[in-house]
């Protein structure tokens, strides 16, 4: 933003020529008037940070892409740091390289409980939408999984443990079953659609994209509704100083109401989405939208129930992803969410 009108008066003055200027201004006041026109049209200097994301722009971020979309950071500039696995994402964090970041809850518990000084302070996505899908003709229900192969994303990750905890959740015999590692969300979503395997744990986009080729047989978060996914994360020593305060509130009204925009107006969103990832089809935007919403997955309330914590410090023990359960109350701050709700007020939603 540029302000003229506190010196209008000057730059009429000096306008004519420069023979006012040299008649009736001394050296010292042209020098004074020179720096005044340059304060005058130099923009305002605006807040700039740097934040951490796992792997490559996706729907988990559309709150803070249409936040961006709409111009509500203002004069907050993000630049944004996409590096493979939560685990990079806390290194980057916790060296300084970047001043918050989004990063997986399992990665998190694991660095708190290893001493790392940091704190959560917000999720734009705080339970994930991941469905468990069965190929056509496979079978159609939790109990179908008996005997099936199922493509993990690896030993220990939440694809590969997620199955396990409902099958054991509906005595199947987890131990008749086959679990191979095959990658991330596309690429398990091919091995089932090929035949390689028969089962697996996706996320809704991939959900989308399969839509067809699988039966979804069921939603892990209407199966485990207090299991977090991702938590906004900062060092503890910034939540010292003042201008990251303010900053950190910013990004959290702003992508607070981002997130109840995606929920009131899922069409626009969609587009948002597409706009900034042009490799997914609008139509899967859309599906993948309605599917988020009709699961109330955003952050509409800024994403930090300190239940959702507890479980989850909870299951991570049992599944010995880390070896205590972690309280929620050594890394979970709400101020900057408790503010918001306050501004915005809340946003009443059945979980």
């Amino acid at each position: 933003m540029v302000k003229f009108s506190s010196v209008a008066f000057v730059f009429e003055a000096v306008s004519m020529r420069g023979r006012f200027c040299h008649k009736f201004l001394s050296s010292g006041q042209i020098a004074l008037v020179a720096g005044l026109l340059i304060c005058a049209v130099s923009p305002l200097r605006a807040e700039t940070i740097k934040m951490g994301f796992t792997g490559s722009p996706t729907s988990l971020s559309l709150p803070f892409f249409v936040a961006q979309k709409k111009g509500w950071l203002g004069d907050l500039e993000v630049e944004e740091v996409y590096v493979t696995g939560d685990s990079n994402a806390m290194r980057i964090l916790v060296s300084g390289n970047v001043d918050i970041a989004t990063i997986g809850a399992v990665n998190v518990l694991a660095a708190v409980e290893a001493g790392a000084k940091i704190k959560a302070i917000g999720s734009w996505q705080p339970i994930a939408d991941y469905s468990l899908v069965i190929a056509n003709g496979k079978g159609s229900t939790i109990a179908d999984l008996a005997g099936k192969i199922i493509a993990t994303s690896g030993p220990g990750g939440m694809p590969d443990q997620l199955p396990r905890m409902l099958m054991r959740r509906y005595n199947v015999d987890e131990t008749a079953s086959r679990f191979i590692q095959v990658g991330g969300h596309s690429a398990r979503l091919q091995a089932v659609v090929g035949g390689r395997a028969d089962a697996t744990i996706i996320n809704f986009v991939a959900t989308s994209m399969g839509a067809g080729s699988v039966t979804v047989a069921a939603s892990l978060a209407k199966e485990f509704p207090k299991l977090a996914y991702v938590w906004n994360v900062v060092r503890e020593e910034s939540l010292a100083d003042p201008r990251m305060i303010k900053i950190y509130q910013k990004l959290t009204d702003v992508t607070v109401r981002g997130a109840r925009f995606i929920m009131e107006s899922p069409d626009e969103a969609a587009q948002i989405l597409h706009d900034r990832v042009p490799d997914l089809p609008l139509e899967i935007c859309k599906q993948t939208i309605l599917l988020m919403n009709k699961d109330n997955l955003w952050g509409v309330d800024g994403g930090l129930d300190p239940e959702i914590a507890k479980f989850t410090a909870v299951i991570n023990k049992e599944l010995g992803a880390t070896k205590t359960e972690v309280s929620a109350d050594s890394f979970i701050d709400t101020r900057f969410t408790d503010n918001a709700l306050k501004t915005l007020g809340p946003m009443k939603l059945d979980r």
